[in-house]
Formats: C-alpha cells, structure tokens, sequence
C-alpha cells in the first residue's frame, strides 16, 4: 500500500498519475485538438467505493453506469466524439 508521506519524495499515488496525466494531456491539447482526457472519477466517483465489489473491481450495476456516463461525456455536444 506504500506509505503517504513517500509522495513528497516522488512515489507514486493514484491521485499523482491523475494528476500527471491531465497536466500532460492540456500540454499536448494546445498542438493536437483530437486530444481528449478524461478522469476515471468522472465514471466512477470515490463516494461509489461500494460499487465495487472486491474492494478494487466495479460490480455489473456500477459498470452500467459508467458506461451511461461515459457515452454522456464522449457523445456530448462539445464532447470528443462529435
């Protein structure tokens, strides 16, 4: 699980690769337009831990809803698949 306190000496957490990616995906978005990112916790919230079922893997009713969210976002007016 490593240790919290290791981040300020540049571990790795989950929510440092998130915030790496999105940084680096606005970099890259200024000289390619088709350039999208998009946050997991934007399917899947931190307040629907419950909806996974180990702890780590989302139950059939939590990817449903994922997958709703997910075509919201894609196929959204000014979304990346329009």
């Amino acid at each position: 699980m490593g240790d919290p306190a290791d981040v300020a000496g540049g571990a790795l957490s989950l929510a440092v690769v998130r915030a790496e990616l999105a940084r680096i995906a606005a970099a890259r978005q200024a000289s390619d337009p088709h350039l999208h990112y998009l946050d997991g916790r934007e399917l899947l919230g931190p307040d629907e831990a419950d909806d996974l079922a180990d702890g780590l893997h989302p139950t059939a009713t939590a990817y449903r809803r994922m997958g709703k969210r997910f075509v919201a976002h894609a196929f959204a007016t000014d979304g990346p698949f329009r």
